[in-house]
């Protein structure tokens, strides 16, 4: 008896479901250096970068998460991170992104325009909401 019981445990398998249901999106958009706006009091840079993919429905249910690449290199910092006294952030509303370099509380630090092209990853992991 001790056999069967070792024998039918020994047949069990695990399953692993892939709904394909929810395809996350990944997209790729570029910031070139003059599209950085300086704020009024000079320091924030901001930039709207235009996403048609992020509808309402997105925008209520769905995460967006972004990661940028500062230089168009091989490197991605997700948002969003401090680096050298400038935080790295970001806001959503349907159709957009806003990505903002701004001081972080160093009334003295003034963020410098980036001198290369920007490449910001966008990624919409949907939800079942």
């Amino acid at each position: 008896m001790l056999c069967t019981i070792t024998l039918g445990l020994s047949s069990c398998t695990k399953e692993v479901l892939v709904s394909n249901d929810l395809p996350n999106i990944t997209l790729l958009k570029y910031v070139n250096p003059s599209q950085w706006i300086p704020s009024l009091n000079g320091q924030t840079l901001s930039v709207d970068i235009p996403v048609s993919e992020i509808d309402r429905d997105t925008f209520e249910n769905d995460d967006i998460s972004l990661m940028i690449s500062r230089d168009d290199s091989d490197t991605y910092e997700k948002m969003p991170f401090v680096y050298d006294g400038l935080t790295y952030s970001y806001e959503v509303r349907p159709g957009f992104v806003t990505v903002d370099i701004q001081t972080s509380g160093d009334q003295i630090l003034v963020p410098a325009r980036l001198t290369t092209r920007a490449r910001i990853k966008i990624v919409l992991i949907r939800s079942s909401l």
